[in-house]
Parts: C-alpha cells; sequence; structure tokens
C-alpha cells in the first residue's frame, strides 16, 4: 500500500510517501511562500524522484488544521482532488494530532499548540497517544491552568511563541526544541498508517477542515451586520 500524507496548516509544506507502512520520502518547505505556489510542484518533484505517479497512490491523508485558513483550504484542496479524480480513500488528521505524534517518547502530557489570533492557541492534549483534552482555542493563561500539576510538554509553532510566558507561568514545564516544532508530513503519515488500520479511512467529502474559529472575513461580516442593525 502507497500512501501519500500531506500538511500545509502551518507556515511549512510537507508532503510524504509511505510503502507498506515504511517511509519512502518526505520532503518540507518551511519558507515564506504561498502554500499554493509550493504544494503541487514538491508533490510532483517528490514522487518523481522515486519514479512514481499521483495514480499510484492507493491512500490519501490530509491535515485538516486547525491552523491557517488559507493554509488548511489549500491542503484539502489538493487532496480532494487527488482523491475524487482516483477514486481513492482518504484519512483525515489534525495538525494537533501530528504534533503530538512528533513528542511520543515524552512519558507525560503532550500539549499540542498551533498559534492562533487574539492571544490564542489552538490546543489539544495526549497522553501515551490518547487525547485528554479535545481540540479548543484558549490562552496561554487557560492553558497553563489546565498543565498546572502534569509532567508537561509543550509542542509547535503556538509554543515557540509563548515559551517565556509558558516557563513563567509553569516553572520545570518542557518546551520542545527546534524541528520539533515543525509539522511533519512524516508524523502525519504514521497518524494515517493508524488509522487506515482501525478501518478509519472515508471518501474525499469526509475531508473537512477543522478551524475551532471563525475566519477573519466571518467575523468582519458579523460586525458590520451588527453595525447595520444598530442603525435601523
Amino acid at each position: 500500500m502507497l500512501l501519500l500524507s500531506v500538511d500545509s496548516s502551518a507556515k511549512a509544506s510537507t508532503a510524504a510517501l509511505f510503502a507498506d507502512g515504511e517511509l519512502l520520502c518526505e520532503y518540507t518547505q518551511n519558507q515564506n511562500k504561498t502554500h499554493s505556489v509550493k504544494m503541487l510542484p514538491m508533490i510532483e518533484r517528490m514522487l518523481s524522484d522515486v519514479e512514481l505517479s499521483v495514480s499510484d497512490v492507493d491512500v490519501f491523508a490530509c491535515g485538516v488544521g486547525p491552523g491557517s485558513f488559507t493554509g488548511v483550504r489549500i491542503g484539502v484542496a489538493t487532496v480532494r482532488g487527488f482523491a475524487k479524480t482516483l477514486e481513492k480513500p482518504c484519512v483525515s488528521v489534525t495538525s494537533l494530532e501530528i504534533l503530538a505524534n512528533q513528542a511520543s517518547c515524552f512519558p507525560g502530557t503532550v500539549f499540542s499548540l498551533v498559534s492562533a489570533r487574539e492571544n490564542e492557541c489552538y490546543c489539544a492534549a495526549y497522553e501515551k497517544g490518547e487525547e485528554v483534552l479535545a481540540p479548543c482555542a484558549l490562552t496561554v493563561e487557560e492553558i497553563a491552568e489546565k498543565a498546572q500539576g502534569l509532567n508537561a510538554l509543550f509542542i509547535g509553532d503556538g509554543a515557540q511563541a509563548n515559551a517565556e510566558k509558558l516557563k513563567a507561568l509553569l516553572p520545570g514545564c518542557a518546551i520542545a526544541a527546534g524541528r520539533l516544532n515543525v509539522i511533519s508530513a512524516a508524523s502525519a503519515g504514521e497518524v494515517a498508517l493508524r488509522k487506515v488500520a482501525e478501518g478509519k479511512t472515508g471518501t474525499c467529502e469526509g475531508l473537512i477542515p477543522l478551524y475551532l474559529k471563525k475566519s477573519q472575513a466571518e467575523r468582519e461580516y458579523e460586525e458590520k451586520q451588527r453595525a447595520m442593525n444598530q442603525e435601523k
């Protein structure tokens, strides 16, 4: 079985190929280019380098967020296009699951943090791979309250951005280092493979972005509607 996993929910565009459960290759571009420019050429180059084509893929896995609204939409649209055209099954993986998998060796509670706006992070917590805090949007202070008394590791770009504040609120907590905070398609593929083994595949229509918060456009529209109603 050949599985292609992709994620573009954060700054990095990342894609990986697994052949019969083993990582075949992984390509990641962690630079300030739009995902619409990076993603497809990167996937095409990766497949070409291993002398395969997208039609060889048996299962597609996609990171569905939370994260950048635009980035999530690009990743989901890309995978939906492949899967619909080729009539292949899909697996959804959240960015928070991916990050937690990257810290699977940590013996305590792993808090996956993805930067959001308004002093918040998208957050979920895991112990031994099991979700103990469902995905939600919280302030750093609220996250620290959830982690009080726990042997906690924080991972993700939200952890990097708020490292000093987390350490001040939770002396002794651990912050993941360097590249562990960059979402990896190889990690996404590992999570997806477990879901495939559990029979958790579906059609491309089942790939639904996980936003947790309203987009800026939606918030601005609602504010405009409230202002218009107040003027009446």
